[in-house]
């Protein structure tokens, strides 16, 4: 078995509904050339003739309940009658997301992990493009080092405001746009909601720190780590899955509050990224400064759905001061 996908999930039953079933119906469920021929090392020559029903499953699926409250489990039960693949559940308390695909990962028997949000839907040949990304010619071929992120976009159903546009693509959430070189990409873009990873590597590394109790950084505070280890982070940008997550400019000042919360908690663990993290030049606003933030937080606000006026260039600015506003209440707790 090649892959084990971890699932952390919490009380998105319609979500994750989507997302196993994408799954049971990946190319590498079925025998031939775009099967299990495909997600073997290039040196290996394919079997003459495949017999599935004598071959090790190419992947298993491991969902990783975080304490929902909904009908998590009965889903889980449906879906395990006719998976064409292993499917396992495992129940813990309510210990967030880092906590979730640490367990999935100690009970995983793939040799590689492949983290998938519960709210991220991948396409039928997402396992396969995974594979394709461990077999192209490069200084370290098939390195147990080799760390591959896919491109996590919105579905195609979805209007797409100016702003999902920006934080997708430019910045805050996502940012791949910003990826300059697809083979040789920085520690930042290690992001968990699409990624595969040597189980012996990512374990070399300790797992993920369970001790990020509000949202972000958890994710890539262990690739901040896993750099130190030698990891070679490449995007292959093929390997999708849609994020079925709706968010508006307000939930998402939210999370950026939070996301500044945490990042005070990163920074007390590895002071050398302040510069990184911008935790000791949080700037202090006055009441003018709040007052300029708040008023441009409304409009963008106000402005969201109609996609006029344009104000998308306001947007890092309105972001980074939300952000900031989570580092001082952390840094005064």
């Amino acid at each position: 078995m090649q892959f084990s996908v971890v699932i952390p999930t919490y009380n998105r039953v319609e979500a994750l509904a989507k997302t196993l079933s994408a799954l049971s119906s990946q190319t590498l469920c079925r025998p031939g050339p775009a099967g299990l021929a495909a997600s073997r090392a290039p040196q290996e020559d394919p079997p003459a003739e495949i017999q599935p029903a004598d071959q090790e499953p190419p992947f298993e699926i491991l969902v990783v309940d975080d304490g929902s409250t909904d009908d998590t489990e009965d889903l889980v039960t449906r879906f395990q009658r006719d998976c064409p693949v292993p499917l396992h559940y495992f129940r813990q308390a309510n210990r967030k997301q880092g906590s979730a695909r640490n367990l999935g990962s100690r009970r995983a028997g793939g040799d590689f992990l492949v983290f998938l949000g519960d709210d991220t839907v991948p396409t039928l040949n997402f396992l396969e493009e995974h594979a394709k990304a461990r077999t192209k010619p490069r200084i370290d071929p098939c390195s147990s080092r080799l760390v591959v992120i896919g491109y996590t976009p919105w579905p195609q159903e979805y209007r797409k405001t100016r702003f999902m546009h920006y934080i997708v693509e430019e910045g805050w959430q996502f940012g791949f746009s910003l990826i300059r070189d697809p083979e040789d990409i920085s520690f930042n873009f290690f992001y968990t909601s699409n990624l595969s990873i040597s189980r012996s590597f990512f374990w070399e590394s300790g797992g993920f720190d369970e001790g990020f109790q509000e949202y972000g950084w958890e994710d890539i505070e262990l690739g901040h780590r896993l750099q130190q280890l030698g990891m070679h982070l490449v995007f292959q940008r093929e390997a999708i899955a849609y994020h079925h997550h709706p968010t508006s400019f307000r939930s998402f000042v939210q999370r950026q509050r939070k996301v500044g919360s945490s990042a005070w908690r990163f920074y007390q663990m590895h002071p050398e990224l302040d510069s990184f993290l911008n935790v000791q030049s949080t700037p202090r606003y006055s009441g003018f400064a709040r007052l300029k933030m708040g008023t441009l937080s409304w409009l963008c606000r106000l402005t969201e759905a109609r996609n006029w006026p344009d104000l998308s260039r306001y947007y890092p600015d309105v972001m980074s001061y939300h952000y900031n506003r989570g580092i001082l209440k952390a840094r005064n707790e």
